[in-house]
């Protein structure tokens, strides 16, 4: 004989009960598949500015034949657009997250100088236009850009003497650099003109802040003389 009996109310909740569940999971699992890959993302992309900064800088400073000492006040030309805090285009290095140096050029007949510096993201983007403009208002706003300046310089510029920054360019080299602190400065300049320069990057992803290297391990960066320093 059949049995003509239909789904009772208790069924169905349970049914749909089980199917809640099973909808639970899945979104759990999406959920942590996208934060997964969000992370990974943020961590790809402050990797690639580590190394990036790290390695322009080390092929820099190698070629040093001049380092700018602490304490030295260097205007850069205000009217490059990239250069400003603010009004003001002069920077102290050192005492500001600012250092500046000379090295040979490619022909040998000549130098180059070059000047690495933190700029807020809005002051950064203030000075630029179009398509060089990246965004302030979001959570990342608290870090800042490293720029590079650097514009050729008279062939004698390797012999210390006063000097007068000549019109060059000023480039964004990485996007995502945590702010320093006094404990640890972005650069130092030392009796041997050496230069130590010391960096983190972070960025704010899901589950809050990413920082590269992470904050238990030792900055990025390392004690640099130039192999062409006149002393």
């Amino acid at each position: 004989m059949m049995d003509n009996r239909g789904v009772t109310l208790i069924e169905l909740l349970i049914g749909l009960a089980l199917t809640l569940v099973v909808m639970t999971a899945a979104y759990q699992v999406t959920i942590s598949t996208t934060q997964a890959n969000a992370l990974l993302s943020v961590r790809t992309q402050l990797q690639s500015e580590a190394l990036i900064t790290n390695q322009l800088l080390l092929s820099r400073l190698r070629e040093v034949c001049r380092v700018f000492p602490a304490g030295t006040a260097v205007t850069l030309p205000g009217s490059v657009a990239g250069v400003k805090r603010g009004a003001s285009s002069t920077w102290r290095v050192e005492t500001d997250p600012f250092v500046a140096f000379i090295t040979p050029d490619e022909s040998g007949s000549g130098t180059m100088f070059y000047a690495y510096y933190l700029l807020s993201r809005a002051d950064y983007s203030a000075q630029l236009t179009g398509q060089q403009r990246i965004l302030t208002g979001d959570p990342a706003s608290g870090t800042q850009v490293l720029m590079e300046y650097r514009a050729p310089a008279p062939a004698d510029a390797c012999t210390p003497a006063p000097f007068s920054v000549p019109t060059g360019s000023a480039l964004m080299v990485a996007e995502y650099v945590r702010s320093p602190t006094a404990a640890e400065p972005l650069f130092t300049v030392e009796d041997d003109q050496a230069v130590v320069y010391a960096f983190r990057f972070e960025r704010p992803f899901a589950r809050g802040m990413q920082v590269i290297p992470s904050l238990s391990s030792p900055a990025m960066g390392a004690p640099v003389v130039g192999r062409n320093v006149q002393y």
